[in-house]
C-alpha cells in the first residue's frame, strides 16, 4: 500500500527558515508597557479617571495601584523600606507623607510644571520631596431627613457636637487609619490649644456611634440614613450630593481641619524614569481639574476659583509640617483614650 505525503522540497523550506529569521531581525522591537507600582490612599472611584488621563499622555506606562487608607499604607511602606515594592505613592495626606521622609522612604525629584502650582503645594526644598495635587478641608454631612425624623437640629459648629442630644448620632473615622480625621485632631489641638482640644475630643466621643477605618465612610453612613451627622469631608460628600442623597454640607463656625494630598518618588523604586512622569503628572491641568469636579481645592494657582479660595478662608491655622511631627505622640494618647468604641 503506497500513501501520499503532501511535503515541500527541502529547498524550500530551508528558504523560508531563513526568512522567517530575517525578518525577526529586521521588524522593530515590541515594548511592553511600563508597569509602575503605585501605593496611594486616592479614593477608588478617582483612580480610573486619573490612570485615563495619565495613560492618555503616557500610553507606553501602565499602573497597578495598591488602595488602602493613610495609615496601612504609610505603615506598608515603612515595612517595605529596605526592599521597596512600590515606584510611587500618590495622593497620601501629608501628615502622613512627611513621617516617611524621616524613615528614608522617599527620593527627591522637580517635576515638571511644579512652577503652576500655588505656594506651599510642594516642597521647599531643592529638588522637592514631595508635589501636592490637591489639598481638602473637613466639614459635617448632615442627613436633614434623619435628623428632621429625630427632632434634632443641625449643628453649626464642632462644639455643637458635644450636646448630650447627639449622643450615638455621629459616625466619624480612626485618626490611626484615616487621613481625614488625623486632620481634625491635629487642627483641633493645634487651634484650641491642647488641654481644650482633648477635652472636646472627650466629649465628642461621648456621642460617636462608631469610629469607621475610612476616612469617608462616615459621609457614605450619612447619605444612606446609617447615622444622621459624619465627619468627613467635602470631596467625600460630593459623590451623594451628585446622586441627590439628602446630605448637606455644613462648614463649622470655628472653621475646617485641613491637609494635602501629596505624591512623591520611593526611594529605590525600579522605574524611576516611569515613575517621574507620574510625578509630572501631578502638577498638570488634568489633575486640577479632576480637584474642582470632586470637591476639592487643585494645587495649581490658575485653576483657584471664588469657591476654592473662599473654602481655603476657612482652614483652621494648623500646620501640616506640624501635624505630621506630632503624629505618633497624638495618636498614641488616642488609642489610649478613644480606642475601645
Amino acid at each position: 500500500m503506497h500513501y501520499t505525503r503532501c511535503h515541500a522540497p527541502l529547498s524550500i523550506l530551508g528558504f523560508i527558515a531563513l526568512f522567517l529569521c530575517l525578518a525577526a531581525v529586521s521588524a522593530p522591537a515590541v515594548h511592553a508597557a511600563t508597569k509602575l507600582t503605585v501605593y496611594t490612599a486616592v479614593e477608588p472611584e478617582l483612580l480610573p479617571r486619573y490612570l485615563k488621563d495619565f495613560t492618555a499622555q503616557n500610553p507606553d506606562i501602565s499602573i497597578a495601584w495598591v488602595r488602602d487608607s493613610a495609615g496601612p499604607i504609610g505603615a506598608r511602606l515603612l515595612a517595605e523600606k529596605d526592599a521597596p515594592k512600590a515606584d510611587v505613592v500618590f495622593g497620601l495626606a501629608l501628615s502622613s507623607l512627611l513621617p516617611l521622609a524621616e524613615h528614608g522612604v522617599l527620593e527627591p525629584y522637580r517635576p515638571k510644571g511644579i512652577e503652576a502650582l500655588s505656594p506651599g503645594m510642594y516642597d521647599a526644598a531643592n529638588p522637592p520631596l514631595w508635589v501636592g495635587i490637591n489639598s481638602w478641608g473637613s466639614a459635617i454631612c448632615v442627613n436633614t431627613r434623619e435628623l428632621e425624623k429625630k427632632g434634632l437640629p443641625e449643628p453649626a459648629s464642632w462644639k455643637d457636637l458635644t450636646d448630650p442630644k447627639y449622643k450615638d448620632a455621629i459616625a466619624t473615622a480612626s485618626p490611626v487609619t484615616s487621613s481625614t480625621m488625623y486632620m481634625n485632631v491635629s487642627s483641633w489641638l493645634q487651634s484650641m490649644g491642647e488641654d481644650r482640644a482633648w477635652d472636646f475630643m472627650q466629649e465628642l466621643h461621648k456621642n460617636v456611634r462608631m469610629y469607621t477605618h475610612s476616612g469617608c465612610k462616615p459621609a457614605q453612613m450619612a447619605a444612606q440614613g446609617e447615622v444622621p451627622i459624619g465627619l468627613a469631608s467635602a470631596a467625600c460628600a460630593q459623590p451623594y450630593i451628585e446622586r441627590k442623597a439628602p446630605i448637606k454640607l455644613i462648614i463649622p463656625s470655628e472653621g475646617t481641619g485641613w491637609d494635602l494630598e501629596a505624591s512623591a518618588l520611593v526611594k529605590g523604586g525600579k522605574n524611576r524614569e516611569a515613575a517621574q512622569k507620574l510625578l509630572d503628572f501631578c502638577t498638570s491641568v488634568e489633575v486640577a481639574k479632576v480637584a474642582l469636579e470632586k470637591a476639592y481645592i487643585p494645587a495649581r494657582e490658575d485653576c483657584q476659583t471664588a469657591e476654592t479660595k473662599k473654602a481655603r478662608e476657612a482652614f483652621l491655622p494648623s500646620n501640616p509640617l506640624e501635624s505630621a511631627a506630632m503624629r505618633k505622640q497624638v495618636l498614641d494618647k488616642w488609642r489610649g483614650l478613644f480606642e475601645s468604641r
